[in-house]
């Protein structure tokens, strides 16, 4: 497996696997992993793009980043926002 391969899942299956687990905690659980995903995916962003831009040795880690915080934004945020809406 590439090293950006591996990166970009690790990125993605953390925060992704810890929020389908608060989602089993109810309501409370609902909103803590959108409150979660929802303050991760612009850390991953801005922490990636100053990585990609300004940093020769971590640019990879940067791209991972920057797409692990889209893939978030389709995957995490559209999912807690149609729970919450159904509620």
């Amino acid at each position: 497996m590439k090293p950006f391969v591996s990166k970009l899942l690790w990125l993605l299956g953390v925060p992704l696997v810890l929020g389908l687990a608060m989602l089993a905690g109810g309501e409370e659980g609902i909103m803590s992993a959108g409150l979660m995903l929802m303050f991760l995916m612009p850390a991953y962003l801005v922490i990636g793009c100053l990585l990609a831009i300004f940093s020769r040795e971590y640019a990879e880690t940067g791209k991972a980043l920057v797409l692990a915080s889209g893939v978030m934004l389709v995957v995490g945020l559209s999912t807690c926002g149609i729970i919450l809406a159904s509620m």
